[in-house]
């Protein structure tokens, strides 16, 4: 069995496959001040109580003073060989960019899954604290994209650069018009980002010169999607661990 971790700015992901089936899933915060042993513990028990017997793990991670951490972590407590993705490893796509080196580790795998599982032009769509756009050629290039700020990360900004705006929890909501300041702040954030989503995609495509298939992942993808002019063509909450699963098949 295979231990996968997607270790972003705000969760840390931890999945098992077995095979290519995805068993178990588990999602913690991404703590910097949590040792080494702390996050090892939390992963020994988990894997002890679901009675897994692991072989191998992969990690991608965007928090530089947690890779080290999670790495030493499942080495020290699972024993288990580690492999910690990054643009040099073997990914079954091209990074076509201006300097690879930047491409974050989440982004990568959300690549390679989309042209190993999709085999299409394609756009994915990452809702985490940021929202991410990855372009995929048929031919597996990644081609660049977009980076815009989160559905959370813009939560936020009302009340930390507000004095009047209230802290708001983020859900549905039915209507674009609001009715009182917190149905006008759900709509600017839930019906603003699926008009930018649409408009966003279209642009693409347009520059391109040809369609792509969308594919959603991240935890906001099925609010947003009921809110899209053009729906996603493939909403898959495990995108990125599907990714380092097959970065690992190619890495063996």
């Amino acid at each position: 069995m295979l231990l996968v971790a997607d270790i972003g700015n705000t969760n840390i992901t931890v999945g098992v496959f077995d095979g290519e089936i995805l068993v178990n899933t588990w999602n913690l915060s991404s703590d910097k001040n949590k040792t080494e042993d702390e996050y090892g513990i939390f992963l020994k028990n988990i894997i002890d109580i679901a009675n897994l017997n692991l072989k191998s793990s992969v990690i991608a991670s965007v928090v530089l003073p947690l890779t080290e951490k999670f790495k030493i972590a499942v080495e020290k407590y699972l024993k288990i060989p580690v492999l910690v993705i990054s643009h040099k490893t073997k990914n079954g796509i091209v990074l076509d960019v201006e300097n690879p080196r930047e491409v974050g580790c989440d982004r990568i795998a959300n690549a390679s899954a989309a042209y190993n599982l999709y085999k299409t032009p394609a756009v994915v769509v990452d809702f985490g604290t940021a929202t991410n756009f990855d372009v995929i050629t048929a031919d597996g290039k990644f081609t660049g994209g977009i980076i815009s700020p989160g559905i959370k990360m813009s939560s936020e900004a009302f009340s930390h650069f507000t004095n009047l705006l209230p802290k708001l929890k983020i859900e549905d909501i039915n209507s674009v018009v609001g009715k009182n300041t917190v149905e006008n702040m759900l709509s600017g954030i839930i019906i603003g980002h699926a008009a930018m989503i649409d408009g966003l995609i279209q642009r693409i495509e347009e520059e391109l010169g040809q369609s792509v298939s969308t594919i959603s992942t991240g935890g906001y993808s099925s609010m947003i999607n009921s809110h899209l002019k053009r729906p996603f063509d493939h909403i898959n909450p495990f995108l990125t661990l599907e990714g380092l699963r097959i970065i690992h098949e190619l890495n063996k």
